[in-house]
């Protein structure tokens, strides 16, 4: 006899164990052959207590859909309500009374997904909302499901009864030709906005344009619809009747877009603009314009006010702030960002002023979370080695202290769940001022160091900042994919990792790419191209490997100095990206200066 939790499966378990207080099955329920019965009885007789709620949990899912198993089932959840042991409860209840068609599975299925986010379940609980002819809920389901779950259109056009309602909710989430799709053949006039959006989300601009005249001819005072022509006519190069539109409409996004139209041509007029917009980007655009224009008093009062805020911004404001209070001699403002870009170390901004920093460290932790760990041996001596997992993962997840959570990290890394440890040890290195230094470790590891090295010493790389890399490109994941296509480890788009393979002699198939092996040695390899392209800049090619070497050579080329290359760094996400990178490089240093 098998049981399976969660897809994973279990060793037999013996269900009739009434010395832990589980009760023994009925007549004609499942049970396990008499040399079962007796191999397991055996194993279990040497086993602490820890898990009965699980040992009681085989028993009365086997056991459904005797009523006193749903009672041991419910006992289960009231006793251990957030475990693993009271998901499969949940999920075990939702099942039983899916197959009665009883509306109460709904909430068992929801209760199950609000202990643990599991795709397959949902997907689980929207096919039985579907086939209970739950339209509306369904729909809502297969909705949510969009970003973990890309089919989930298909099903959001089959159970949708309102098309119009369908198109706007794939608009929403960018599906632009799949609402088009949608709305084929509808005559409805209402369906104008909507195709305008979609038509615009594609690039067809003329078309776009069309459909917003048609919406405006109906609704002439719309708001939404006279910023969306103006769009698509600025797109098309029709200035002077995109600012009129944009004119007409009194919101921070028509500010933004005149502030961007008359940049070039008024800056003056665009700043004020830009000031006039609450959004935080447009204080960032207008200390540009600012700076441009000598007028560095307001400059350097905008760079205070954005650095005091808790935007992504902040820090970038506040090294412009100090570079450019040291070119005028004021030391108290330079004093001031030193304290604010100290009190946000490790940061790679405040390494370049000259901030120190090493790990703020304790001594370890005594032991806590003693239960969970227990249970978790107790699991591994039957082989239940993803049940452990997730003991050990859920208990992180609602223990509140950061002391027993860091036992469950170290727990997870010892057990080879590198991902999910490391998860755990960087949420308690953000609670705590001082951690053990092996919590550090737990949170900068060093993954697949085999082919780190190898890597590393074929392209003449430090190993630290490959791993540095994959700390911020993909968090340690092997398949991680982004809404770029990015993949794998050191997040490849297709197109570079063609190239790199092609001028490297690396041949791979698609699959192949999440191949650690292959993936780390690609992303090597354009590493040693970028630094070699800009010689040999270390912070240069870092910036570059998100932003592009030519949009690099851009920007680089329009400023004398390293200091206004940062600030003039033309993407936003390029910014963030160099000062992760590198901040997460000096963490690696440190950690191994401190071996």
């Amino acid at each position: 006899m098998r049981f399976h939790v969660a897809g994973v499966l279990l060793l037999p378990i013996l269900l009739s164990m009434t010395i832990l207080g589980c009760q023994t099955p009925r007549p004609g329920s499942q049970s396990p052959s008499p040399t079962e019965a007796a191999a397991v009885d055996a194993q279990l007789q040497e086993q602490h207590t820890e898990i009965k709620e699980y040992l009681c949990l085989f028993e009365a899912r086997a056991r459904l859909p005797d009523l006193d198993a749903v009672k041991e089932l419910k006992a289960i959840i009231a006793a251990r309500p957030h475990s693993p042991a009271a998901y499969e409860a949940h999920v075990a209840l939702g099942r039983y009374y899916a197959r009665l068609g009883d509306p109460a599975a709904e909430d068992e299925y929801r209760a199950a997904l609000a202990l643990e986010a599991n795709t397959g379940l949902r997907l689980e609980l929207a096919h039985w909302l579907e086939e209970q002819g739950e339209a509306e809920a369904a729909y809502a389901e297969y909705k949510g499901l969009l970003a973990q779950y890309p089919q989930a259109f298909q099903a959001m056009r089959r159970v949708g009864t309102d098309s119009l309602q369908v198109a706007r909710d794939l608009n929403a989430a960018s599906y632009y030709s799949d609402a088009l799709e949608e709305l084929y053949g509808v005559e409805d006039p209402a369906a104008d906005p909507i195709r305008a959006k979609a038509l615009k989300g594609v690039g067809r601009h003329e078309e776009a344009a069309l459909f917003y005249r048609l919406w405006l001819e109906k609704h002439p005072e719309d708001t939404e619809a006279r910023l969306g022509l103006a769009h698509v006519l600025q797109s098309q190069g029709e200035r002077r009747e995109a600012l009129a539109l944009y004119e007409e409409v009194n919101t921070a996004d028509s500010l933004m877009a005149q502030a961007g139209l008359w940049a070039s041509e008024d800056p003056t007029r665009a700043i004020t603009l830009y000031l006039q917009c609450p959004y935080p980007v447009a204080k960032w655009e207008a200390t540009r314009l600012l700076e441009s224009q000598g007028r560095l008093t307001e400059t350097l009062d905008l760079y205070a006010e954005l650095a005091e805020g808790q935007t992504g911004w902040a820090d970038d404001a506040a090294y412009r702030l100090y570079v450019l209070a040291d070119r005028l001699g004021l030391s108290e403002r330079r004093l001031w960002v030193r304290q604010r870009l100290g009190a946000a170390q490790p940061n790679f901004l405040a390494l370049r002023l000259g901030e120190e920093w090493t790990p703020a460290t304790t001594l370890p932790f005594r032991p806590a979370g003693t239960e969970v760990l227990s249970k978790t041996l107790a699991l591994e001596s039957l082989g239940l080695e993803e049940l452990a997992r997730r003991e050990l993962v859920m208990a992180a997840r609602f223990d509140g202290r950061p002391v027993a959570r860091a036992a469950y990290a170290q727990a997870l890394f010892e057990r080879g769940h590198l991902l999910d440890a490391q998860r755990v040890a960087e949420r308690v290195l953000h609670d705590l001022p001082k951690t053990p230094l092996s919590l550090w470790r737990l949170a900068y590891p060093k993954p697949y160091g085999e082919e780190v090295l190898a890597a590393a010493e074929e392209f003449d790389l430090d190993p630290l900042l490959l791993w540095a890399i994959m700390h911020t490109e993909s968090r340690y994941d092997p398949e991680a994919l982004s809404w770029a296509r990015a993949q794998g480890l050191m997040q490849l788009i297709p197109s570079t990792a063609d190239w790199a393979a092609e001028s490297a002699d690396i041949p791979f198939t698609p699959l192949e790419i999440y191949k650690p092996r292959i993936n780390i040695r690609l992303g090597a390899w354009y590493m040693r191209w970028l630094l070699d392209y800009l010689g040999g800049d270390l912070e240069l090619a870092v910036t570059a490997y998100n932003g592009g070497p030519g949009n690099v050579k851009v920007w680089d080329g329009q400023v004398s100095n390293r200091d206004d290359f940062f600030r003039w760094i033309g993407l936003g996400e390029s910014r963030e990206y160099v000062n992760r990178v590198l901040t997460a490089y000096h963490v690696y240093q440190e950690l191994e200066r401190l071996e």
